[in-house]
């Protein structure tokens, strides 16, 4: 099944080892019913997406997101 195909019913795991500037984590793959999950093993953080590409973008923002508010410098502006 490529990238961009959308998850039929059935499940299926796969695991791709990512390395960024720092660290190596695995994130794994699921598909569950019809939707893509992408879940970082170090985290515990996952994302969805109707393809297999949108899971993993969605994973990549979901991390930014809580690396950015955890370098925050915890300015309250509320």
């Amino acid at each position: 099944m490529s990238d961009d195909t959308p998850a039929d019913d059935g499940k299926r795991t796969e695991e791709e080892p990512t390395t960024g500037s720092e660290a190596v984590t695995t994130v794994r793959i699921t598909v569950e019913d019809g939707l893509w999950i992408a879940a970082d093993d170090e985290t515990g953080i996952s994302s969805q997406g109707p393809t297999k590409f949108d899971a993993l973008r969605n994973l990549a923002a979901t991390l930014e997101t809580v690396e950015e508010g955890d370098a925050d410098d915890g300015d309250d502006w509320l």
